[in-house]
């Protein structure tokens, strides 16, 4: 059995202060904890999380509109699914049993299903689960539905930094996979080029909504430690255009979707030769436990 601790949250290194520009305009403390290598908001009362994820801009929830922005977004959206299925396809043979955390409104569970595999989607968000019923999609609020190693693959895109408690959540997740089953995990990259250069205006904090800001070496340490082992690392190469987009609004720049283009390209190039990029796809093999 891998003995499981809690992610530590230390406050005797609070190294911003950064604002929601979503829903509220209110300002969140990050702190930063040496030991995990990773960063934390400070979220006072996490039951009332919910009310930050209610907005028409968070689109992740919502199915496509017409205005530019969102339009570009899935358009990009579309891309990167595509890039994935490359990613995954190599690794899982269709008709695998595959489990997304965090679906939305299940638009790469739709694309996979496609493709042959057996697909189950976890969605808290009611409006999202909708969506996913009409589109015959078997979407579930939590995974507490599932029994043990059930799972070839389960994945998660830009989920884990929302989880409060992340690496009690991959110890459930761990257990959910079949034997040499495949996690997947996407995050915003805390070491990227972008993060350092906007600070606390970073599109990827998205506090309060993000309660953990990882870099590489954290979320390899915590995941391995559950017991899993790390065996590819990509990057998500158009993610870096859309969080600059939205940071140079955050700054409330002039021509913020010239700017975020012009600056992800030249961060883009940076990450050739440094690997630091703004967002990461970290896909982990199942383990056999220590006796």
């Amino acid at each position: 059995m891998f003995h499981v601790e809690l992610m530590s949250k230390s406050k005797k290194n609070k190294i911003m202060k950064a604002t929601d520009h979503l829903v509220s305009e209110s300002s969140f403390d990050i702190y930063w904890d040496n030991k995990t290598q990773c960063a934390w908001t400070d979220v006072e009362h996490l039951d009332s999380l919910d009310f930050y994820y209610e907005s028409q801009d968070y689109i992740s929830h919502h199915s496509p509109t017409q205005s530019l922005t969102q339009r570009l977004y899935f358009w990009a959206r579309a891309l990167m699914i595509s890039y994935k299925y490359a990613l995954l396809k190599k690794l899982i043979p269709p008709k695998s049993a595959l489990l997304d955390m965090g679906c939305g409104t299940g638009s790469f569970l739709s694309f996979m299903k496609k493709k042959g595999y057996q697909v189950f989607g976890v969605e808290k968000n009611t409006n999202a689960r909708r969506v996913c019923d009409e589109n015959n999609i078997k979407v579930y609020p939590n995974e507490e539905v599932f029994s043990a190693n059930r799972f070839d693959t389960i994945t998660l895109w830009h989920v884990l930094e929302h989880l409060d408690a992340p690496k009690q959540r991959i110890t459930s997740y761990n257990n959910l996979l079949k034997p040499k089953g495949v996690l997947v995990i996407a995050v915003p990259n805390f070491d990227s080029h972008d993060r350092v250069h906007y600070n606390e205006d970073w599109a990827a904090l998205d506090v309060p909504r993000h309660l953990w800001h990882f870099t590489p070496k954290g979320i390899i340490s915590m995941v391995e430690e559950v017991g899993l082992k790390l065996i590819k690392k990509r990057p998500l190469w158009l993610d870096v255009f859309y969080i600059c987009y939205l940071s140079e609004k955050h700054r409330k720049n002039t021509f913020p979707l010239l700017r975020g283009l012009i600056k992800g390209c030249f961060f883009s190039f940076r990450s050739l030769f440094s690997a630091k990029h703004s967002s990461l796809v970290f896909v982990f093999r199942k383990q056999a436990p220590l006796r």
